[in-house]
């Protein structure tokens, strides 16, 4: 079923949460069948508990990539079941969609970017991030080698070079995280939104072949959907977010409920942390069965290449998260445009972010 899009964006002005309560029957409808709305069913299992007796709760993505297929891969695992959990992973299209499902109780937790959830955090949605999965921005601007070529760019050239060599040129966007990282990015390199034109797209495949048939000239993503572009010859990394100041620590993928959900069910939410905190260990340490798991998610790539970009990302296996790098997220919103000035948003612990149910 396809799922309407409101895409938070900043260069063509933001969503407002009115638009959201518009999305809300058809968020409802999408989740509501959890045998097509789920995009990996459960297969390994390491208890012999009914799966049919635990309690069931689904977890939102709003785009496959490596960081926020962990729901998959945690299930993958078996890990769920250990935690006393039947869980149902859900894609919809962009953090904006996945927020909404978690506001109107049809998905009860969510993977998303720190971004997305400061964004939700100004206007007052109170989403409570429960964890971190990862560390720094690990997204890369994918550029066509055709682009590339004509326009003498290169990855050791400056990045302010770089970026003002893409002048013209039309950016594939599938969420607002891509979005503020090329907003991050021109506003680095001191260049004008508008003279990057923007397109978004419905998903990563739709992405990929629109840079492959030149239909836009670059986008942004992590990890492992970057790689193929460059694998199939049609697209370069040009520049990565490493590059940019506070990017390299700053909070980044999380687990994300609602405040009423997570007072409700303390106890639920501490066993999908918990779950995931396992998948992380395994993703961290880049272990067959590590691979394996996220291997399934992405069954086009080898196993090689999956190994290869899992260690490119900083996971976190203990999921604990730090008031620095949530300023450093913060700064980075900021600096984008995506957080306004006079929008406040607390980022001390026990506001939007806690610990409490870790360990």
């Amino acid at each position: 079923m396809s799922v309407k899009k409101v895409w938070w964006s900043r260069r063509s002005g933001m969503a407002r949460l009115a638009m959201v309560a518009s999305i809300g029957a058809v968020v409802l409808a999408a989740c509501g069948s959890s045998s097509s709305a789920s995009s990996t069913k459960t297969t390994a299992a390491a208890t012999t508990t009914s799966a049919a007796s635990l309690p069931t709760i689904k977890i939102a993505k709003p785009i496959d990539v490596e960081e926020t297929v962990l729901g998959d891969v945690t299930n993958q695992l078996g890990y769920f079941k250990q935690a006393g959990v039947n869980v149902q992973s859900v894609l919809l299209g962009g953090s904006s969609v996945t927020n909404a499902a978690l506001q109107h109780g049809s998905v009860q937790f969510a993977i998303v970017s720190a971004s997305s959830v400061l964004l939700a955090a100004a206007h007052g949605v109170p989403l409570l991030v429960v964890g971190g999965i990862n560390v720094g921005d690990t997204v890369q601007l994918v550029v066509s080698n055709s682009w590339i070529k004509s326009h003498g760019l290169s990855p050791s050239q400056p990045l302010a070079t770089r970026i003002k060599g893409l002048a013209g040129s039309v950016d594939g966007t599938v969420s607002s995280t891509d979005k503020s990282a090329m907003s991050d990015f021109e506003s680095q390199a001191g260049v004008s939104p508008s003279s990057i034109k923007e397109e978004s797209i419905s998903s990563v495949s739709a992405l990929l072949s629109a840079l492959q048939h030149g239909q836009i000239q670059e986008f942004i993503a992590s990890p492992p959907n970057s790689s193929v572009a460059v694998a199939g010859g049609y697209g370069s990394v040009l520049a990565t977010a490493s590059e940019l100041p506070h990017a390299g620590n700053e909070i980044f993928d999380l687990i994300v409920t609602t405040q009423s959900y997570a007072q409700a069910h303390p106890t639920i939410v501490k066993d999908v942390v918990s779950a995931i905190s396992k998948a992380l260990g395994q993703l961290s340490s880049r272990t067959p069965a590590g691979v394996a798991a996220m291997n399934a998610s992405f069954p086009k790539l080898s196993a090689s290449v999956i190994k290869a970009s899992l260690g490119g990302i900083k996971w976190t296996p203990s999921m604990k998260m730090t008031a620095q790098s949530w300023n450093d997220a913060l700064i980075l919103a900021q600096k984008s445009g995506l957080i306004k000035p006079g929008e406040n948003v607390n980022i001390k612990e026990g506001g939007i972010w806690t610990n409490k149910y870790i360990g």
